[in-house]
């Protein structure tokens, strides 16, 4: 709440952040759905624990998109909300 009795959010600048998160989520994803080569001439046992462990950091990475796409959800969501109540609440106190 701002002195002389005017509400405001910031809804313009959470819009920016969750934009820019939204892009910096773009690119967690465009690294998921790149393809691991995975060799198949070696028969070293340490290939296969490779091969596993870039699995288990790819899947940690989907799980990172999921939650970051969810969290640019939700700010986006908020300052809609905060932006409505902002205005309801101007009328109320005119």
């Amino acid at each position: 709440m701002q002195a002389t009795g005017q509400f405001q959010s910031n809804s313009q600048t959470a819009q920016q952040i969750a934009t820019q998160m939204g892009t910096a989520a773009d690119t967690i994803q465009s690294a998921t759905s790149r393809s691991i080569t995975r060799s198949s001439r070696t028969t070293l046992s340490i290939n296969s624990k490779v091969q596993e462990a870039n699995q288990q950091a790819l899947d940690v990475t989907t799980q990172l998109y999921s939650a970051f796409q969810q969290a640019v959800h939700n700010i986006h969501s908020v300052a809609q909300d905060f932006e409505r109540m902002d205005n309801e609440l101007q009328k109320i106190f005119k």
